[in-house]
Parts: structure tokens; sequence; C-alpha cells
């Protein structure tokens, strides 16, 4: 849920970091719904904010990050075509056409055992998407189609890149080295080697030891240059994911909402709504469910064990550092479970759609979603002044960026 870091910015553009997490813009109309836990859905009334504006807040930070992305990649144009590189790499430079979020929210706590009851009748969890038998399946993406429905207004906009693809290979690469320096290049060829292995900065302030990433290449060439007119030296930050590594970057840091704050809250604002949820599926027949700690439903080892017969395996050993398992066990599968793919599939939707029906009628799955609005919208209002201070910055940047355009 963080900011993919390419060359110190979101890559690809049209996936703006702060699209990864965020608030409905209806979520200040949170209402009880009967069997809901009336405390969180009387907190998130109480502190609703303006969820409303906070979309309008993000949505302007994609539009002046998009427009410093043009007037940066306008610099290193100019420094090119100087150089006589008249015909460029659209995936790096070129790609600003606009785009807006129609909401913030992209994924609720509750979507991975809370489908809606349509989705459940025809798709079920979506359990069967991952099998083998259905992996690579034309359904398999219609299913992702019709249940994970892009955030923006549109999907990733196609851009003519074939001028460039057309060029030779060596004449590809000759723009690269200019554009990113031979480093760079040679990080992208897969042939680059950092000199120091220990993948500490600069200034020997961040060292992860073996067996963690270290930074790519200082950035180069004319991508360099525009750094250093604009923002300065290029300095290596680490970037705390997946046991850490170091990141060049350049421009002033976007504020970002607090994951673990939002975690945390939800958790214990929903946890008064839990059990009339877990009575209902019980009564449907499927009994001994658990809340973990983050107020959800581990799915992952019941759907598992129901396709393969085993417990999920998540690919990670105990020296990679992961944490242990401390969710709650998952019910055992009925004994009568049938052994054919398509009598498992069955009982998959049988499950969704009796999870969905209680979702509906004891109301956890409007308290539990408004809630979770209402607290990420907390989150966002509570780093607005940093937001706007940086907004500020950015459009200073671009306002000296435009200045270099005009000699």
């Amino acid at each position: 849920m963080r900011r993919t870091e390419r060359n110190g910015r979101p890559a690809p553009r049209w996936r703006h970091a702060a699209a990864l997490i965020g608030v409905l813009a209806a979520a200040a109309a949170c209402t009880d719904a009967g069997g809901g836990s009336d405390e969180a859905t009387d907190k998130a009334e109480g502190d609703a904010v303006d969820a409303a504006g906070m979309l309008d807040m993000a949505n302007e930070n994609i539009r002046l990050t998009n427009e410093l992305d043009a007037a940066e990649d306008r610099v290193i144009a100019d420094c090119l075509e100087e150089q006589g590189f008249t015909v460029h790499d659209q995936r790096e430079l070129g790609q600003h056409e606009p785009i807006e979020l129609l909401s913030l929210v992209d994924y609720y706590p509750t979507r991975d055992f809370l489908p809606e009851a349509g989705i459940a009748a025809e798709w079920g969890f979506g359990w069967w998407a991952e099998t083998e038998e259905m992996f690579d399946s034309q359904e398999t993406q219609d299913y992702y189609e019709a249940t994970f429905p892009d955030s923006f207004t549109d999907d990733a906009p196609e851009f003519d890149n074939s001028a460039f693809e057309s060029l030779p290979d060596d004449e590809r690469r000759a723009w690269s080295v200019a554009y990113q320096g031979e480093e760079a290049t040679a990080a992208l060829e897969g042939t680059w080697t950092p000199e120091d292995g220990t993948g500490s900065s600069e200034d020997g302030s961040l060292d992860f030891g073996d067996g963690v990433t270290p930074s790519g290449p200082k950035p180069g060439g004319c991508q360099l240059e525009m750094i250093e007119a604009l923002y300065g030296e290029p300095r290596q930050v680490e970037i705390d994911i997946d046991g850490g590594y170091l990141a060049w970057q350049w421009r002033p840091a976007e504020p970002s909402v607090d994951l673990d704050a939002i975690e945390a809250a939800y958790a214990e604002r929903t946890a008064g709504s839990q059990s009339g949820f877990l009575d209902c599926i019980g009564e449907a027949g499927y009994p001994g469910w658990e809340f973990d700690d983050s107020g959800r439903l581990a799915m992952l080892d019941y759907s598992a064990m129901l396709y393969t017969g085993e417990p999920f395996d998540p690919g990670f050993t105990p020296e990679s550092g992961t944490a242990a398992d401390t969710r709650p066990p998952v019910p055992d599968l009925p004994r009568d479970v049938p052994a054919d793919f398509e009598g498992k599939r069955a009982y998959e939707v049988d499950m969704a759609m009796a999870f969905a029906a209680c979702g509906d009628e004891t109301g956890y799955r409007r308290t539990a979603d408004s809630t979770y609005d209402a607290i990420v919208a907390e989150q966002y209002a509570a780093i607005e002044t940093d937001t706007f201070a940086w907004q500020e910055e950015i459009r200073g940047y671009t306002a000296k960026a435009q200045e270099l355009i005009a000699g």
C-alpha cells in the first residue's frame, strides 16, 4: 500500500500513491444499521470530517504531481535534444494525461470475506480463480474485471511509443545513457552491480547489512542535470518495506496517512459489531470463525484447505524473518465437502452467499465499511496542514522548472 519508486517518483505515473489507501467521498454518511455496533457507528458519526474535501485534496496532489512531472520531463527533453536525441521513450517522458480519483478507499477490510450478494452468487469469494485449473482462464479475467474496479476515472492510459521502439537497439541504448546515465542503463539490463555491497547510504547512516536490497544506481545523464538544477543533489533514503531498502529521492516527500493507526482504530471500533455477524454465519452452517487482531477473517488457510487439502503457504521461511502467525485457527472443513473441483466451487459459492447475506442482515457490512471510511478520512484530515504546505512546495518547483524551460 505504499508507493513504488521509480528513480524517486511513483511508477507508473498514473498509479499515484495517494490513491492506494483513502476515503470514500460519502464517508460522512456513516449511519447505524440494524445489528451493527452502536459504538462504532456513533464514533464514526461524531468524528466525521469533510471526506469530500479530502478527496479533492488527493486529486489536487495528483494534478500538481502530474504538472511537475511534465515540467521535469520538458527540462530533460531539452537537455537530450541539445545532444541530438529528438525521439524520446514515452515510457519515461510524456505520460501526463489527467487522472482523477473517484474514491480514495481502494480496498475495504471486509472485501476478502464479505463479497456483495450479487458477486457472491456468481463468483463466490473468488478462491477458485487462484487455482491451477482456472488461474489463466477467461472466466478468471472476467471475475477480476467485475470485482476489482479501478478507483480512477479511466484505466491506465496508452501511449504511442512506436517511434522510439522502431529505433535500432544501439540508438535506444544511447538515448537511455544520455537520459539517465550508464549505471542506470546497465541496471535495467541486469549488468550493474553496486560498488558497495552493504547497501549503505553515502554518509553511512543507513546500513542494512547482508540480505537486504541496496539502492539502485544514482541517476545520471540529463535526469541528474534536471535534479541538480531543481532540487540539488539527490539523496538516498530508507524505504521501510520488505525488510528495508534504499532509494534515490529528490522531491519533497508527499505526506502520507498512518496505515498502522488506521488498522488499529478499525479493529478497535468494529470489535463490538462482530458477534452478531459470527452468530449469523454460525446459524447458517459455518460455525467456529473468529476475527483476528486486525478485525478481519483470515480466509487463506480455509480456501487453501478446500482446494489443495493443505494450509496456505506464504512462501516464506523462518530465516526470512517472517513474524509468527498469530491469527486464530480457521474452522475445519465439513466432512462431506465435495472432492471434485466443481463441487468445491459450488461449496464456495454457497458459503459466500451465506456470508454476504449475514453481512447485510446484521448490518455488519455497513457498520464496518462506514467506520473504515471515517477512520481513513480522519487520518487524511490529520495530514491536511502538512499536505497543503507540500502542495505549495511542489508549485514552487514547477514554477522553477518552467523558468528553466523558458531559458
